[in-house]
């Protein structure tokens, strides 16, 4: 199955360093890929974890370093008596994160080996990996020029770790259509500011100079997914954290803020991407 490129929007803060802290009732399929590094802690779940050609259990405690445009996704399996949330801390960043080069910055250089070596990915395990994990929790509270350095320093703490895995076989090639120019990038750029607006297929053509037709196939070969598909994702996704994060918010008013004008095609939306209504999935959240 080819993945989706997934665009990673920026956080409102000035930081160049994103992250989450992901409190869902699953982990649920989305094979993807994107052009950021990521670094991934388990707090709380289990299930599958693939990772290109790797297909690996992955459990409380587990800690991978993915490189640039690999593929991946992580699906959590849950027991019928298991009432708690799936949490994981997750922090994505980009090449230029690590200053200068070799020769103005020699301090960096066992991170920059770590990011060659994380195109195949890596899981760490052990103790180390286990205290590694928990300096992200806490790395997630902090702002600021402390969480860059802080975030620096486990990076290098990584490379020195003697226990880990590559998870990809060497020869592994992932087979990405993407594209990288800036008319998708405005694309998604223009889909996270306005999503809560009522948008529609030509106004977005319009946007990067194409037809209709030309921008449904464009856009189709490099995601994977139609336009359309790809905007109820974004939205049921924000619903999603609305409906978690939000609780003095109603169903109906998640609904408006997240661009549907009907509650009824909102619950339709939701019902075919979730398996459940949105009040369902609002109260296993709670749970």
């Amino acid at each position: 199955m080819k993945p989706s490129f997934e665009h990673i929007s920026k956080d409102d803060s000035l930081s160049s360093l994103k992250h989450l802290v992901l409190n869902l009732p699953d982990f649920e399929p989305f094979w993807h890929y994107h052009p950021e590094f990521e670094l991934t802690y388990i707090l709380h779940g289990s299930g599958k974890r693939i990772v290109g050609d790797c297909i690996e259990p992955f459990y409380p405690g587990d800690l991978v370093l993915l490189g640039s445009d690999l593929p991946h996704t992580w699906n959590s399996f849950r027991d019928k008596d298991d009432k708690q949330m799936c949490r994981a801390v997750v922090f994505q960043f980009c090449a230029k994160l690590i200053p200068g080069t070799t020769e103005t910055f020699p301090e960096f250089d066992c991170i920059r080996r770590l990011l060659e070596i994380a195109g195949r990915g890596i899981s760490f395990h052990g103790k180390k990996a286990d205290a590694a994990g928990k300096k992200l929790m806490r790395l997630s509270k902090t702002n600021g020029l402390e969480k860059l350095i802080s975030f620096w320093l486990i990076l290098d703490e990584l490379f020195k770790m003697a226990d880990y895995a590559l998870l990809t076989g060497d020869t592994y090639s992932p087979s990405l259509n993407k594209y990288n120019g800036e008319r998708i990038n405005k694309v998604f750029r223009f889909v996270a500011d306005h999503f809560h607006e009522n948008i529609q297929l030509c106004q977005v053509a319009l946007l990067v100079h194409m037809t209709e037709t030309s921008f449904s196939r464009f856009f189709r070969a490099i995601t994977g997914e139609t336009f359309i598909d790809y905007l109820n994702n974004f939205r049921i996704s924000h619903a999603c954290r609305m409906l978690v994060n939000n609780k003095e918010k109603d169903i109906s008013q998640v609904a408006y803020e997240c661009g549907y004008r009907s509650s009824t095609h909102f619950n339709h939306m939701f019902q075919l991407r979730k398996k459940c209504s949105p009040s369902d999935f609002r109260r296993r959240a709670t749970l």
